[in-house]
């Protein structure tokens, strides 16, 4: 479906223990108060996905008594996770809430009000074709999850948000709006001439900083002159980007080159996950309670046109107009800067303009590190940069959101002229905003939707400026992409770095996408030598082992991946609105059989909607299943439904035979509980047309990640739309 933090962990340290709370408001305009009494209120953020230790002390017997009282006092009904740190409690606002003796855990409480008139119901959400939208796609209502996911998303401690998250994985376990299957681990196919090819979970890699041996072979791509030879890495793969406009484009490929081809503000170094690290912006702070964020531009960066040599200074202004132009365009890539930022409150400033801003205290974090810094230089010396500058954004947000820099190194958010995009209207439209203080000038001059002149000039001329190590030299459509080194790039002294450090290799100096839908013809190019990486399908991967060219061999790497497949389970038709039926489906899924047959041994299982490693993620608490048919049974006859009067019909997408052999698996394995199950294969616009609207029982889908934090998951695969009045939450302990 959707393409798909964390954070320095705070230490308590003062000598007792801490009371947290806030309020966070209901509806679409919301606010957060929160603060720990022992921290800063600011948020600590960096994006990473790895499994922490909490560092919250044990609560003290008179801290838990605390919690009881409070939570009688002011919930009228308890519902009560066990996670590995926390203890998390949650319930509509109101007395009378009983949950008995606690265990010795700090423990986070969640009260709420729900707006009965602005919550739609679950039919509302259904006509508007909502499922994996404002609800997830199970139809599954469930306000506690709502206010969990909801508070997460505002909370500033990443301890908090951590312990939150693992309640809704919990939470997710027991509910079961979607079986997962597991983790799916990529089968990387490449000659082993190639050096330094680095995984990272949400960016496709930088093929300038992959490298190839010198004595690599020298093989005719067949596309006109062009060799595959030392220093060009060829790749025969499949797709084609749906854009060539970053506003318009959301899914892999699109994104794979833009990250090649463009600069973000911040970007994730080769395979780091638990930080970003500076690109076009060479310095950031943000205010204490972390709605508004500063980014200092990069000096000196140009974007170059390649079919006349033409090139444009970037600078905050060009930032603060691709941003609004993405949120403005309204394609579906735009909910990221229309959920988590305020386009029409970011602006682009001068240095002189942030001094002033600075002067009441910032909040800087980089490598691990905070301070405070109340000047441009302070800032600089705290991220170690000494070079030019032009201009910083300031960018706003509605609340504090922990996984803001993760989402900015989209590379969809890649930087563009905006004297290039808007031509001769470039000085008329940037007069008219006061030069983008007032942004929502820009209207008159970008409309919204694909009918947009810009939008049209980037699709036809290849997008047509880059800022990034590589340009488009050529292209042609479902056949190839050539991309050619920039040698105007801000940092291309990286090249000359990386060969001295590895005297017998050689950096890219051309990129080769040949493309074919045929993985027969994929896979001959790579035995030829023609390609040095392939996609090839994991029931085809003998033809690509132990091969041997001018002695070198081919090689075959394999890793988990946080891209997801799971089985999603309709809440709101019978017998599936019946809790224990969905646990005995669980109990009755063959997993072993659908991790070998089905994907040759590339899945691990997981049992929530949390990537692996991901903050988040847990083991504690989280019933394991496994195939146990009596188990199942057991379930069955306890939900009181009798499964031999009832027909379900499993949806898949068409032509995707792995989910074609599992729907069979389910088939053969859901039959013996007494259940008529039949398959279905759709094409995938009347899959997701079906699905979206609630027209079915069961299909079979699969989630790879936006950016890098767990709400990238939960949100979708577990929110209801449900509008609050209030919501509040409280740390004791």
């Amino acid at each position: 479906m959707r393409k798909a933090m964390a954070a320095l962990f705070l230490v308590f340290i003062l000598g007792f223990a801490v009371v947290a709370s806030g309020c966070i408001g209901g509806g679409a305009k919301t606010t957060s108060t929160s603060k720990a009494t022992s921290t800063s209120s600011a948020i600590k953020t960096s994006s990473t996905p790895a499994k922490k230790t909490s560092t919250i002390s044990s609560t003290s017997t008179q801290k838990t008594s605390e919690a009881i009282k409070y939570i009688e006092t002011h919930l009228s009904k308890a519902r009560v996770i066990g996670t590995e740190h926390y203890l998390v409690v949650v319930g509509p606002e109101g007395s009378g809430a009983k949950v008995g003796s606690l265990p010795n855990k700090p423990i986070i409480v969640v009260s709420y009000k729900i707006n009965e008139k602005k919550t739609p119901t679950i039919k509302e959400l259904m006509n508007e074709s909502q499922g994996f939208g404002e609800i997830n796609p199970a139809f599954l209502r469930d306000p506690d999850m709502d206010a969990l996911i909801q508070v997460a998303r505002k909370v500033t401690d990443p301890n908090i948000r951590s312990g939150l998250y693992n309640a809704l994985e919990v939470m997710a376990n027991r509910e079961l709006p979607e079986i997962i299957l597991g983790d799916n681990k990529a089968a990387r196919v490449s000659w082993n001439w190639i050096h330094n090819w680095y995984y990272n979970p949400v960016l496709a890699p930088r093929w300038d900083l992959v490298m190839e041996d010198k004595n690599s072979p020298t093989v005719d791509t067949g596309i006109g002159s062009y060799k595959n030879e030392p220093g060009v890495i060829s790749i025969a793969t499949f797709g084609w980007p749906s854009s060539f406009d970053p506003a318009f484009d959301y899914e892999t490929f699109g994104w794979a080159l833009y990250h090649n081809i463009g600069d973000t503000l911040v970007t994730y170094w080769e395979n780091e996950t638990t930080k970003v690290t500076p690109d076009l912006a060479v310095a950031w702070a943000h205010n204490k309670d972390g709605t508004v964020w500063y980014f200092v531009i990069r000096g000196g960066v140009k974007a170059y046109d390649p079919k006349d040599g033409t090139f444009y200074p970037i600078n905050a202004t060009d930032v603060e107009f691709e941003f609004w132009r993405i949120w403005r365009a309204g394609y579906s890539v735009n909910w990221m800067l229309g959920t988590y930022t305020d386009m029409n409150k970011s602006v682009a400033l001068s240095e002189s303009e942030f001094e002033k801003e600075l002067k009441n205290g910032l909040i800087a974090d980089f490598n691990g590190k905070t301070k405070e810094v109340t000047s441009l230089q302070d800032l600089l010396s705290f991220f170690g940069y000494s070079g030019q500058t032009a201009g910083v954004y300031k960018l706003v947000l509605p609340h504090p959101y922990g996984g803001i820099l993760s989402v900015l190194a989209d590379p969809y958010l890649m930087a563009i002229p905006a004297k290039y995009l808007l031509g001769s209207k470039y000085e008329e439209a940037m007069k008219a905003s006061d030069w983008g203080k007032k942004p929502w000038v820009w209207t008159k001059y970008v409309q919204s939707g694909s009918n947009d002149p810009i939008h049209k000039m980037l699709q036809d001329n290849l997008l047509g400026v880059f800022t990034g190590p590589f340009y488009i030299k050529e292209a042609k459509q479902n056949s190839y992409i050539i991309l050619e080194r920039n040698p105007y790039y801000w940092d291309k002294g990286i090249w000359s770095k990386l060969e001295s450090k590895n005297p017998n290799l050689v950096t890219a100096k051309r990129v080769i996408y040949i493309l074919s839908n045929d993985a027969n013809t994929r896979i001959s190019l790579f035995q030829k030598g023609v390609a040095d990486i392939v996609a090839v399908p994991l029931s085809r991967l003998d033809a690509v082992k132990n091969l041997k060219l001018n002695g070198f061999e081919s090689k075959i790497e394999s890793f988990i991946t946080p891209d997801m497949a799971f089985i999603v389970l309709n809440a709101q038709k019978e017998p599936l609105n019946n809790i224990l039926v969905r646990q005995a489906l669980a109990w009755a899924t063959p997993y072993k059989q659908i991790y070998q047959s089905v994907y040759n041994g590339y899945m691990v299982p997981n049992y929530g909607p949390i990537p692996i490693g991901w903050l988040g993620y847990t083991e504690y608490n989280m019933t394991k299943y496994t195939y146990n048919l009596q188990k199942a049974l057991n379930l069955l006859k306890k939900s009181g439904i009798d499964p031999t009067k009832y027909t379900i019909t499993v949806y898949y997408n068409s032509g995707n035979t792995e989910r074609q052999q599992l729907a069979t698996l389910l088939q053969n394995s859901w039959s013996q509980l007494g259940f008529k199950i039949s398959v279905t294969p759709l094409s995938w616009p009347t899959l997701l047309s079906k699905t979206g609207s609630g027209d079915f029982q069961i299909y079979i889908v699969g989630w790879a990640p936006d950016f890098l934090d767990p709400d990238d998951y939960i949100g979708p695969f577990l929110q209801s739309a449900v509008t609050f009045d209030s919501l509040n939450y409280k740390v004791i302990g």
